[in-house]
């Protein structure tokens, strides 16, 4: 069956996986891929017979799909710039009730009342980790395909990723990045450092203090990469004016984005247009 994914050109020789993510990896076999589309309405990803499940936001959502759940519910709409901040809605609860499995991230703030909610009506609740290391992409996908019975078409999606950002890495090897100065959002984090950046200083989530901009301004950053949905650059960009700067999207939505490999291919092309920059 035809990939959930687009594949991109690959145009550099391939590193090898990281030490630290082979052991983890040698699960992810290439096997035929399910395919996953998310309707334009955003809350629901259609599909054939499967498993109900209910995701509490479009970054979940993103990592059942790619586990090659084909029937997705999606609690917190695509259109929020921050979806752990979605307030339940009475018809969101009977829907978690209905549902096979509910999978959650653990810092959104419907968390607690849904659970209230809910009570001895609760599905089966996977609790994942969301960030954009190969790691953890694969440990959270596999575990929902565990729970689900998808885990032919959960290898081979997770196989895609991990080249794609084999590719990706070999592009920023051959950038000026490694060359100046990077911060970066604490939630960005995990991809620059998935493709060999190592920042000199990390800002936020929360406000910067008067000691942390003094700090980071010092080291003169070139490269300020942020967070689109909790942007937190804003101090620093006033004492490092000529720094180029980027906000990367983490949760699918913007821009018609809805699957894993969406956002990547997203966050590449944003971060390559500021890498540009630096030349």
């Amino acid at each position: 069956m035809r990939s959930m994914f687009t594949r991109m050109n690959r145009c550099a020789t391939r590193r090898a996986v990281q030490p630290a993510a082979t052991a983890l990896l040698a699960l992810v076999l290439f096997a035929g891929v399910a395919s996953g589309v998310v309707a334009q309405d955003g809350h629901r990803a259609v599909g054939q017979d499967g498993p109900r499940v209910v995701a509490t936001t479009p970054w979940t959502a993103a990592f059942a799909l790619a586990a090659g759940v084909r029937d997705v519910h999606v609690l917190a709409p695509y259109e929020m710039r921050h979806p752990p901040e979605y307030e339940l809605r009475a018809t969101d609860v009977a829907r978690v009730q209905n549902a096979d499995l509910l999978v959650f991230g653990g810092y959104e703030a419907m968390m607690s009342r849904l659970r209230d909610a809910i009570g001895r009506d609760s599905p089966r609740m996977v609790q994942i980790r969301t960030d954009h290391a190969r790691t953890t992409i694969a440990e959270s996908v596999m575990t929902i395909a565990l729970e689900t019975g998808t885990v032919p078409a959960a290898r081979a999606n997770v196989a895609e990723i991990v080249a794609f950002l084999d590719d990706w890495r070999a592009e920023i090897a051959r950038s000026r990045v490694h060359d100046v100065p990077v911060v970066v959002h604490a939630f960005q984090q995990a991809i620059a450092r998935e493709l060999g950046i190592e920042p000199v200083g990390v800002f936020g989530p929360g406000p910067m203090s008067a000691r942390q901009i003094s700090e980071l301004t010092q080291r003169r950053p070139a490269l300020m990469v942020d967070v689109w949905h909790n942007e937190a650059a804003g101090p620093l960009r006033e004492t490092v004016p000529d720094a180029v700067y980027v906000s990367l999207m983490n949760f699918p939505g913007r821009d018609g984005t809805r699957t894993l490999m969406d956002v990547l291919q997203h966050k590449r092309r944003a971060l390559a247009e500021a890498v540009a920059q630096l030349e």
